[in-house]
């Protein structure tokens, strides 16, 4: 029974994604029921349970280990609640069918690569929920949404790419498919390099991060809810998984990780603070909360002794972050289909969650990553708590300015659907309210939640006079910050290649004009320079010349 489970979790969603297309099979049923053998399993199945298929993809192994039917779990709520929220909200879209069919294939990836204990179904999980996510970003065809398509599709290609490298080099040290911790011990330093790039881009570090702020707003509610609150904690999963993580110190690498994850946190908030919709500030707040996680990983590789303690704690972290990030994100759904000011009071419950109130789970998961870091050593040791206050101050801020601008957003009005999509998002609000009791651990005192109060006095003036400084930064910085300077670069080379390809063009006509009139008959015309570059045989070239030198490479 548990083996069924276990492959269900991931063919299920797999197999009604075929279903997807025909639009009257249903109006309610094939996204949430898809997520319902993911959460049977999570419940089910007990951790240490594994499945071997020696046949199937050069030894597939699936199971649960360690923290992964943490994992588990709050993803299958998350997709089973957001998928309920997008058949009760897009019902009378007309392109329904083709979002369901991308929305349960990156669902099924999601849970596969969770399930998946070897690299091979990993990576196949990985890769299927990063390029379906593409169809649910660009899902309405806007411009604004296909730009952001296209800086997410190029960003996840590149983390496939890295991704694919840093495997083939972990099999090559390990030589297996399925490597253990101590055999993970002695990684190359390309191995880890490229591991923590592909992770790093899904994470959202800086500056990888612009597909995220851009992402967010592009895709439907549903989607965002499930981007940010599942998808991009699968670079904790690999991390972990194939990190030497309790095994050896890397001095080097935890130290960068631990930079990368510091810097992310600082550049977060203000490029969050600045944004005029409500959906952004919720992606930059994604990103800070993700190099927080990533630099307690970054700490662990560094003193292997924090290991079990410190993974224990980034699991049930990233479960408060994603539940309460989801709701936030459906809460912005149901605010835009009714009278937002009725919405607010039960939005800001999310809202103080995820900056970590006293008395909820974001308290609760603040205090088991504390302790957890005790054994942190040298200058670290005086950083983290330093950076735990910055984290929980600016996250305050961030919800701050996010309920102000969901308070003067405009609605769509009342409506049988806009009343329905209360069911769901009321769902994961009451799981949210049980989830510190259901943990059993003791609450912290409210004495350890002043970063909150700190947080509220320095937002509270400036929300309440809102002085001209202030109005003046707001929308100064765009969604995707450090892309917009870049493709502006971008066009300016363009522009100067298209201006001397256009001389040179120019030359050769001339050229070729003189020695016609020399020779007394007509010269076969010469192609352009554009033409050669889009002929199929020399782009076919190109193409297998990179392979081949990557392949060399690697």
């Amino acid at each position: 029974m548990n083996s069924l489970l276990l492959l269900l979790t991931w063919l299920a969603p797999l197999c009604l994604a075929l279903l997807a297309l025909r639009r009257r099979i249903g109006s309610y049923w094939p996204a949430p029921l898809a997520a319902l053998p993911a959460l049977l399993t999570a419940l089910v199945v007990p951790a240490g349970t594994q499945v071997e298929i020696p046949w199937c993809l050069l030894g597939a192994q699936f199971g649960l280990e360690g923290t992964d039917p943490v994992f588990l779990l709050f993803a299958a709520v998350l997709w089973l609640i957001a998928g309920l929220h997008a058949d009760l909200s897009m019902g009378k879209d007309p392109r329904l069918g083709r979002f369901r069919l991308y929305f349960l294939l990156a669902m099924a990836g999601n849970f596969w690569l969770i399930v998946g204990q070897d690299l091979v179904n990993f990576y196949l999980g990985f890769s299927l929920m990063g390029f379906a996510a593409y169809g649910l970003v660009v899902h309405d065809g806007a411009p604004a949404s296909l730009r952001a398509g296209r800086v997410y599709l190029v960003m996840t290609l590149v983390a496939e790419a890295a991704l694919l490298a840093a495997f083939l080099l972990i099999f090559a040290n390990t030589q297996s498919f399925a490597p253990t911790p101590m055999q993970l011990r002695g990684l190359s330093d390309w191995a880890i390099g490229l591991l923590l790039l592909g992770m790093g881009i899904k994470a959202g570090l800086v500056p990888l991060h612009v597909w995220l702020p851009l992402a967010h707003p592009a895709a439907p509610i549903a989607a965002s809810a499930v981007l940010s609150g599942s998808m991009v904690k699968v670079a904790l999963i690999g991390l972990m998984r194939f990190l030497p993580l309790g095994q050896e110190a890397l001095v080097d690498w935890g130290n960068l990780l631990a930079i990368a994850g510091t810097i992310t946190i600082l550049y977060a908030v203000p490029m969050g603070l600045v944004q005029t919709n409500p959906k952004v500030v919720l992606a930059y707040s994604s990103v800070g909360k993700m190099g927080l996680m990533t630099a307690f990983v970054g700490l662990v590789m560094l003193t292997p002794s924090m290991a079990a303690p410190v993974v224990t704690a980034l699991a049930f972290y990233a479960a408060h972050h994603g539940i309460a990030k989801g709701a936030l994100f459906l809460g912005v759904g149901v605010a835009r289909t009714t009278n937002a000011l009725r919405v607010l009071p039960v939005l800001a419950l999310p809202a103080l969650v995820l900056a970590g109130a006293p008395l909820t789970s974001g308290a609760l998961a603040k205090a088991q990553i504390e302790p957890s870091l005790s054994d942190v050593q040298g200058l670290w040791a005086d950083v983290i708590p330093a950076l735990l206050v910055v984290s929980t101050i600016g996250t305050t801020l961030l919800m701050a300015r996010f309920l102000t601008l969901v308070s003067t957003s405009r609605s769509a009005g009342s409506s049988g659907a806009s009343r329905a999509i209360w069911i769901p998002w009321t769902g994961i609000i009451a799981i949210i309210l049980c989830m510190p009791f259901a943990s059993g651990s003791a609450l912290p005192s409210f004495i350890t939640s002043w970063p909150l109060a700190a947080g509220a006095v320095l937002a509270l003036p400036v929300l309440l006079l809102q002085p001209d400084w202030a109005k003046r930064l707001t929308g100064s910085v765009p969604p995707g910050d450090l892309i917009e300077p870049f493709a502006e670069l971008t066009q300016r080379l363009s522009r100067r290649l298209r201006s001397t390809t256009g001389r040179f063009e120019w030359q050769l006509e001339g050229v070729e004009a003189m020695l016609r009139k020399a020779s007394g008959h007509r010269l076969k015309p010469t192609p352009s320079t554009a033409q050669i570059l889009h002929s199929w045989p020399v782009a076919g070239a190109a193409v297998l010349s990179i392979g081949a030198t990557l392949f060399i490479l690697l």
